[in-house]
């Protein structure tokens, strides 16, 4: 009995013994990987990503390149409203460092049915009304007359002839819009108002530096007077944005930009 009763500690003290030993071999567990939380966006100015590169310099447009792009998108669907000043302006409005084309438009006679076809190449858009801007005067003109858009065939935008249209050829690589393979394009309509002019994206970061609510922009803007108000259209990632500081409504924004990524 004494035998085993002196056995007893001795064995506890063997186990003690080991543990420490472990414990002081053993490595602390590994920390979980976290990942650091992204800044939130500022709403003070523009803050995309910087661009990769700088956009190579092309020599000033002409009217007929600026026509030869115009046939290359809308075939003969359209025709360029002279009327304007100016009527097409270069930039690159969605900061991919390759130049993009923006045209003043209006339907060509007789082809309306091929700006309203089921499946187009460019993507038709409405930016003030998806700014949800409460009734207005000079919003009156866009009422009963206008005909509904078919859902079904993936139409959002039923154009009429007496629109006036704003088209945005975006570029391809070091050409820009000049290369034939230049072809995706917004189509955008009752955003041509007065003074209208490129905006390059590090004269806005100064203009409307410290601006609230502010949209988030990822190129160059078009700068201009619409709907009475002093604003611009600007890439949202997916689709096109009017921005003016009476109207701006970032919820509206966001909603039909996400739409815009689902289709």
């Amino acid at each position: 009995m004494l035998a085993r009763k002196a056995f007893i500690p001795s064995l506890w003290l063997v186990i003690l013994t080991g543990s420490v030993a472990l414990s002081g071999c053993a490595k602390p567990p590994a920390q979980p990987i976290v990942e650091e939380a992204a800044a939130p966006q500022s709403s003070e100015a523009p803050s995309p990503p910087p661009q990769a590169k700088e956009m190579p310099q092309l020599p000033p447009p002409n009217l007929e390149q600026v026509q030869e792009a115009v046939k290359r998108v809308f075939k003969d669907a359209v025709v360029i409203d002279a009327s304007r000043k100016p009527s097409f302006l270069v930039g690159d409005f969605n900061g991919d460092s390759s130049q993009d084309l923006a045209v003043v438009l209006k339907p060509r006679e007789g082809k309306l049915s091929e700006l309203n076809q089921e499946f187009p190449n460019w993507i038709a858009r409405e930016p003030l009304d998806e700014l949800v801007l409460p009734k207005s005067k000079a919003l009156a003109h866009r009422g009963a007359s206008k005909s509904p858009p078919n859902p079904a065939t993936g139409q959002t935008v039923r154009f009429e002839q007496s629109d006036v249209l704003l088209a945005i050829i975006h570029g391809h690589g070091p050409k820009g819009w000049l290369d034939p393979e230049a072809t995706q394009t917004h189509l955008l309509r009752d955003v041509v108002g007065t003074n209208m002019k490129t905006l390059p994206f590090k004269e806005a970061i100064k203009a409307y530096k410290g601006r609230k609510p502010f949209p988030t922009v990822y190129g160059d803007l078009i700068q201009q007077t619409l709907i009475g108000q002093s604003g611009f259209l600007h890439f949202a990632g997916s689709i096109y944005g009017w921005y003016d500081a009476k109207n701006y409504n970032p919820a509206a924004v966001t909603a039909h930009s996400a739409m815009s990524r689902m289709r």
